[in-house]
């Protein structure tokens, strides 16, 4: 059996953060947005340039119900994490300066061991650890690879 989990954020403002994914990431709609009687998104999907689902996009008042959410929300953790891993440096780079506008920096660029990392709460509330894993053989990467990373 071949299984995949699927990504999905509710975003304070959903357009708004469709917009600096698709810049962040470099990523396009896919289709039309699915929106409400007040324009709000219901759903719109995000993906890469070969047709790969990144993440999908909502509103957060479309979530079932607002205490769902709130019961994970505390001062010390947001409600939403993303690991996400580049093979290239400047292209993580490139995230961070689109991510890093009017958000909450938890961690610097910075080096640790031979990879780039920092970490983002960006201005709709979602944590970003973005990464640059400095290995040879990008190929070899499979989840064996993230967990000796300690991910």
């Amino acid at each position: 059996m071949t299984s995949r989990i699927g990504n999905h954020i509710y975003a304070k403002d959903a357009a708004g953060a469709v917009r600096l994914y698709k810049e962040a990431f470099d990523l396009e709609e896919k289709g039309d947005p699915w929106l409400d009687g007040e324009g709000l998104i219901v759903h719109q999907d995000l993906v890469r340039k070969n047709g790969d689902l990144f993440i999908g996009v909502t509103d957060y008042r479309h979530l079932p119900n607002d205490a769902f959410i709130k019961k994970f929300v505390t001062d010390a953790c947001s409600p939403m994490l993303f690991y996400v891993f580049y093979k290239a440096e400047d292209e993580l780079r490139g995230a961070f300066a689109v991510l890093s506008e009017e958000a909450t920096l938890c961690r610097e660029l910075e080096p640790e061991g031979n990879d780039i990392i920092c970490e983002i709460i960006d201005k709709f509330g979602v944590f970003w650890h973005l990464r640059f894993v400095a290995q040879e053989n990008h190929s070899a990467w499979n989840v064996t690879t993230l967990f000796n990373l300690g991910l």
